[in-house]
């Protein structure tokens, strides 16, 4: 259908949603996802035409803690644009998507009112659910640079609805040329992060580092051991809220291909252990990455690169991290 091939400015918003939800989003009380019906042990798109569009669906889905919301990062994609032999990436237009529960269902996905005017990405919702950050690109950046220079933002949640967004500076590392693709807390405020870009040879590298949250501040973050930062690439990090588990995608040997999901847990000494590879339910051929897990714990969501649908979120049912512990 082609009006899901281009991604409309905000002022045609009720267009645009009429054009990504050909069918209403609504679930009865009991089925808490957008009505779909629940995957098993082998991962599956999540909410085609809802969620996993023909653009290009670029983070994690993250919820509230409540499980009432849900927000995910879009880049849109122009067709056109690939057939003339450019990239049909419209990074400069990438957008945080939301859809709410509601009496009866939930409502149709909507650009974040927060995000709306500047663009978003990277949605993060911290423990408590009463604080959400987000990334905007850099005033007066020059939008052909990669990593796209950017600046984090933090709103606070009240009865109301969400407060103005604030700087939240100094949370994450700022260096030219180099960027964090995904960060999450845990329950007691802990962070951790990827970060990283190009080396000196050109190719892409990415670590994960954690900062631990004492006192009321973050101490300096330090890069993590236990085989976390094997190979050439790990990044998009999702820590359990209780930190026993620490999963992420890994560019490295043994894979299956371009980037697995991986997963390190926490040992009775508060120590790592080995990643453990998230096996074949999980992982292909293809690049996945952006996990995150359901506020109940049922589900584990990822994104996966697809060959026409781009970045489309898949899940599958949780038991798959408890039955890859060694």
């Amino acid at each position: 259908m082609e009006c899901r091939r281009t991604m409309l400015p905000c002022v045609t918003l009720i267009a645009l949603l009429s054009c990504r939800a050909p069918e209403a989003a609504s679930s009865g009380p009991q089925n808490p996802y957008l009505g779909q019906e629940p995957p098993g042990s082998e991962a599956v798109v999540f909410a085609p035409g809802i969620v996993s569009t023909g653009h290009h669906e670029h983070s994690r889905l993250e919820f509230s803690d409540d499980g009432a919301a849900m927000f995910w990062a879009v880049i849109p994609v122009d067709e056109d644009r690939r057939a003339a032999g450019g990239s049909p990436f419209m990074i400069t237009e990438q957008n945080i998507w939301t859809a709410r529960r509601v009496d009866g269902g939930w409502t149709d996905p909507e650009v974040l009112s927060l995000t709306r005017t500047s663009g978003g990405s990277s949605p993060v919702v911290r423990a408590s659910g009463r604080t959400f950050y987000f990334r905007t690109p850099k005033p007066g950046a020059d939008p052909g640079l990669r990593p796209r220079p950017s600046q984090l933002w933090r709103a606070a949640r009240d009865d109301g609805g969400w407060a103005e967004p604030v700087r939240a500076d100094g949370l994450l590392p700022d260096e030219e040329g180099m960027a964090c693709m995904s960060f999450c807390f845990a329950e007691n405020g802990n962070l951790y992060f990827d970060h990283g870009g190009p080396g000196e040879t050109g190719e892409w590298a990415w670590d994960i580092y954690f900062a631990e949250f004492r006192d009321g501040r973050h101490l300096p973050p330090v890069r993590m051991a236990h085989g976390i930062n094997d190979g050439v690439t790990s990044w998009c990090p999702w820590i359990a809220p209780d930190e026993s588990y620490l999963i992420y995608s890994s560019h490295r040997e043994g894979e299956f291909g371009h980037g697995d999901l991986y997963v390190n847990y926490r040992d009775e000494d508060g120590g790592w252990s080995a990643p453990v590879h998230l096996g074949e339910g999980v992982n292909t051929a293809r690049q996945e990455r952006f996990p995150s897990v359901s506020p109940d714990g049922r589900y584990l969501f990822f994104t996966r690169h697809m060959p026409r649908t781009y970045g489309d979120v898949f899940w599958v049912e949780a038991t798959v991290i408890e039955e890859a512990r060694p």
